[in-house]
């Protein structure tokens, strides 16, 4: 009986029981392993004593995230009640409890493109920082997650957020944009 070879290409032949290639698959293996054994070791303990309990809401086809300690509650939108001679990104007030709290849409403020047919959001986000209180619009609030610090990968170009997770999440910097002058209606009269 003769020994059978498996043509691989460029010349190559796969000998199932050839001892030198066996003894460099097994080198090469191990090789990988070395390398993967290498990477240093995240305690998943670790990972999450520096996680980030954000509160994550959907606005058009955009995840956001924010910091849970900035929200003072979610609620659902009956009716928004518009205000004349306010930006754009100022849709108009909201009765929380006796409460009057101006809306805010963050695509408008962004300049981002509304998506058509435009859906109107149904829920409001309560943030409160430097003394203003807002109600950041949402289609949808997905829930509260832990995101590590180290998953939150830095993007220049974004102004108001401290970076983008792996998964799309922008996770919204909103103590840096509470302290934009837009927000505060004639402020530069």
């Amino acid at each position: 009986m003769t020994e059978q070879h498996t043509p691989v290409g460029s010349g190559e032949t796969l000998e199932w029981d050839n001892e030198n290639r066996r003894l460099a698959m097994e080198r090469e293996r191990l090789r990988q392993r070395a390398i993967q054994y290498a990477q240093p070791v995240i305690n998943s303990d670790e990972l999450m004593r520096d996680a980030r309990p954000l509160l994550t809401f959907t606005l058009d086809n955009e995840r956001y995230g924010l910091d849970v300690a900035l929200v003072h509650g979610v609620r659902s939108i009956q009716q928004i009640v518009p205000v004349p001679g306010v930006p754009d990104y100022y849709p108009g007030v909201i009765n929380v409890r006796g409460q009057v709290i101006t809306t805010f849409d963050l695509r408008r403020f962004l300049g981002l493109t509304l998506r058509q047919p435009e859906v109107p959001p149904g829920e409001a986000i309560l943030v409160r920082s430097h003394q203003l209180t807002l109600g950041l619009l949402a289609h949808r609030v997905d829930g509260v997650v832990n995101v590590p610090a180290t998953a939150i990968k830095s993007v220049g170009t974004l102004t108001y957020a401290h970076g983008v997770t792996e998964d799309h999440l922008t996770v919204l910097n909103l103590t840096q944009l509470f302290e934009d002058e837009r927000l505060i209606v004639g402020a530069d009269e």
